[in-house]
């Protein structure tokens, strides 16, 4: 296996300011590694590209370093003057909008990390009745703050049954405030009487709604704000190419313990940096290897005509549905 690019989602600490609905993590507790084993792992990382960039000059590796909240871990801004130093990656940050120092900030500011990257789940209502009261003006606050700083943001949002309609209310914000990039994805249940999950029509109206959200960019002509519709199924309502599943494949994450998983989304391990060599597990792993075969979804998919470049749609809601990730991703209505 030989990617043209890599993304690694290093979560650094489970420690969190928020208890978000809608959040998968299963504990708070694990502070995560000291300074000494967070280079030990960047140092893996780095030794795990090296013949990718020999292979290919125009290979791209990137990290985005999360949590919990990656801004509550101490070695934080110390772990990325290093990565800024060695030059293997380049780097985002995913926070809920916790804020550094002042001070802290301006040093932030000059390691020039590509974005940093923020969710907010819809107005303010719905926002922090999934996220907590008080977390729609934090988070309105980071993103003045970083724009301020000449921080590229993101903002993330987690499509569930209760939010979704508020999608529009998201974009506005974002184009009022010139936020680089808007994108979505839909909330992982945790069983199948979960409140917040969606059913086929509520994914088919959303997907619509990020349509029309992409259309208005006519009426909103200065606008330079992206409304992103490159996930699972979304290219079925609003055109593109379709989006095939990365985990595994250009994507992998880390958990605090050093576990390796194909994506945090899909909470499958296949390893542990302390134990397992990176480049091996990531060459020879046999659920890897599945993960990126093209096949037929057990014959579900196989009349489609997106067969092979969906690949069955969102294998982590896929897993948590039926056990099996190579199943049709169970909100396809096609």
């Amino acid at each position: 296996m030989s990617p043209d690019r890599l993304t690694i989602q290093w979560h650094l600490t489970d420690i969190c300011n928020y208890r978000c609905r809608h959040c998968y993590q299963e504990g708070y507790s694990d502070s995560g590694p000291d300074f000494q084993k967070l280079l030990e792992y960047l140092r893996k990382f780095e030794e795990f590209i090296v013949p990718f960039k020999q292979s290919n000059k125009d290979f791209r590796a990137h990290i985005n370093f999360t949590g919990g909240e990656p801004f509550l871990k101490p070695e934080l801004l110390d772990l990325l003057e290093v990565v800024n130093k060695n030059g293997f990656f380049s780097f985002g940050i995913l926070s809920n909008g916790l804020l550094l120092s002042e001070n802290e900030l301006l040093r932030l500011k000059q390691l020039k990390p590509r974005f940093v990257q923020l969710s907010l789940e819809g107005n303010e209502k719905i926002n922090d009745s999934i996220r907590g009261k008080g977390t729609f003006r934090e988070i309105i606050h980071a993103i003045k703050t970083y724009k301020k700083l000449g921080i590229r943001v993101l903002i993330s949002f987690t499509a569930n049954s209760k939010n979704f309609k508020t999608f529009p209310d998201v974009v506005r914000i974002a184009r009022k405030l010139k936020v680089y990039k808007v994108w979505t994805d839909r909330y992982l249940p945790n069983d199948k009487k979960d409140e917040l999950s969606l059913s086929t029509s509520q994914v088919q109206e959303f997907f619509q709604i990020i349509g029309n959200e992409q259309k208005r960019k006519i009426s909103n002509f200065f606008s330079k704000t992206i409304i992103s519709s490159g996930r699972a199924l979304q290219f079925l309502t609003n055109g593109g190419l379709p989006y095939t599943c990365s985990a595994g494949t250009t994507l992998i994450a880390i958990l605090p313990n050093g576990d390796i998983l194909p994506c945090r989304r899909l909470p499958i391990k296949i390893g542990n940096l302390d134990c397992d060599d990176l480049t091996d597990v990531y060459q020879n792993n046999s659920l890897l290897n599945d993960l990126r075969s093209e096949k037929d979804s057990e014959n579900e998919c196989s009349k489609c005509y997106y067969n092979k470049s969906c690949n069955g749609g969102l294998k982590c809601l896929s897993y948590i549905s039926y056990g099996d990730f190579n199943r049709k991703d169970p909100n396809c209505w096609i």
